[in-house]
């Protein structure tokens, strides 16, 4: 497998994290003509096609087209030479693909060799399942099994500690809980790892390993203290540093 897996949130990333970006998109989806751009965490799909396209597609000699385009989108998938999911809603996301049956049909493409990029939710729906989003559940899919590419969970968009609001002049401290204290709530139920992903970080995954390349995250496995890792960090399926 060749997976390029982002947390999204590539508006915080400085210049040279962003041409790190870029070239680590290319290297992916080198020699290709054509990506299949997968819209469905969007509700305006064609509108969200044409946005990631024009603002922030940066293969100009690689043509990106919605899977919205077609009339037949298992067909499309069946095709594609390169697979990029987009963020959004995961619960929408693993909806519709559910819907129109396509969750096989990407899934074996994608295990036979096809690259496939996903931010955000197209990150989360590369895992067993979509059980570790932040997303609001604004309708829900039949099951919230995914594409199970890797052996654990990833919560995207995660940061450590509280999130402090600026009231004024001063901050105070939201009581709410802290994405590791989700996470934890997960543990309770569940023993698969899960891999916090900081905002704007990127993880290459090629068949049994992967390298963080941009950002930090943190890996959590049950009844175990949890790990920060840094760019450069190389983790297998397990999420066991090598």
């Amino acid at each position: 497998m060749n997976l390029l897996l982002s947390s999204g949130g590539n508006s915080s990333l400085s210049e040279e994290q962003i041409i790190e970006l870029h070239m680590q998109i290319n290297n992916l989806f080198k020699g290709l003509k054509r990506v299949l751009f997968i819209s469905y965490a969007q509700k305006k799909q064609k509108e969200y096609t044409n946005i990631i396209r024009e603002k922030w597609w940066p293969l100009k000699d690689v043509e990106l087209i919605g899977i919205e385009e077609f009339e037949n989108p298992e067909e499309a998938i069946i095709n594609s030479e390169g697979i990029y999911v987009g963020g959004g809603n995961t619960f929408l996301l693993t909806k519709k693909l559910q819907e129109k049956n396509l969750i096989n049909s990407l899934r074996n493409i994608v295990m036979n060799g096809v690259p496939y990029m996903g931010v955000s939710a197209g990150t989360n729906i590369a895992c067993p399942t979509m059980m570790t989003t932040n997303d609001m559940p604004v309708v829900m899919p039949k099951t919230f099994q995914t594409l199970g590419l890797i052996n654990f969970q990833i919560n995207a968009h995660y940061h450590e500690g509280n999130i402090w609001c600026k009231e004024g002049e001063r901050f105070k401290m939201h009581r709410g809980e802290t994405r590791a204290k989700r996470i934890s709530e997960f543990h309770q139920f569940n023993d698969l790892p899960v891999l916090g992903l900081y905002e704007g970080s990127i993880i290459r995954w090629k068949d049994e390993s992967g390298q963080l390349l941009i950002g930090d995250a943190s890996i959590f496995i049950p009844n175990k203290v949890p790990k920060k890792i840094v760019i450069g960090t190389i983790i297998d399926k397990n999420l066991n540093v090598l």
